[in-house]
């Protein structure tokens, strides 16, 4: 691995890793992206149902463009989850586990978000209650961030195999 020194003094207590420097970047990047979409989310994606899933005694839905929603849904899936992706590699540097969470992420891309979304804008009043746990678990990188904590027990195992 090449290092380089930050200080420009050469001393070998100063020298730092750039694979570390690297896989930090690739974590602060991640989680500075996940706070600005979740900041953001409001201006960035079009949600017209976004008063309706926090004030359920409003039973008039409002007037909205399916184009526009599901390209704004998936647009904020695709973000959350590229995202999560970065922490997850910065994190372990292994291709297994990123693979693996790539896997995790074109099953909700291809499963859950179009059943989300089929039901929002079929079914919003009927399965309101129902819907809000999943915006979360979809729409927010719920299933990424889970996969963090079960990578370090695997990572750990293998370690003590070793």
């Amino acid at each position: 691995m090449r290092s380089f020194c930050f200080c420009g003094i050469c001393g070998r207590q100063n020298l730092v890793n750039l694979s570390q420097v690297r896989n930090k970047y690739f974590v602060f990047i991640g989680l500075l992206g996940l706070v600005i979409v979740y900041i953001f989310q409001a201006q960035l994606f079009y949600d017209p149902f976004v008063n309706h899933l926090f004030n359920p005694m409003n039973p008039v839905l409002p007037e909205y463009s399916a184009s526009k929603y599901i390209f704004a849904k998936s647009l904020r899936y695709i973000l959350n989850d590229g995202f999560a992706l970065m922490v997850i590699w910065g994190l372990f540097k292994n291709q297994s586990y990123v693979r693996f969470a790539v896997i995790i992420f074109f099953i909700g891309f291809l499963i859950l978000l179009p059943l989300y979304l089929f039901l929002a804008m079929n079914y919003f009043i009927d399965t309101q209650a129902f819907l809000n746990h999943l915006h979360r678990l979809v729409l927010n990188p719920v299933l990424m961030m889970l996969l963090i904590p079960a990578f370090y027990y695997q990572q750990s195992l293998q370690k003590k195999g070793k």
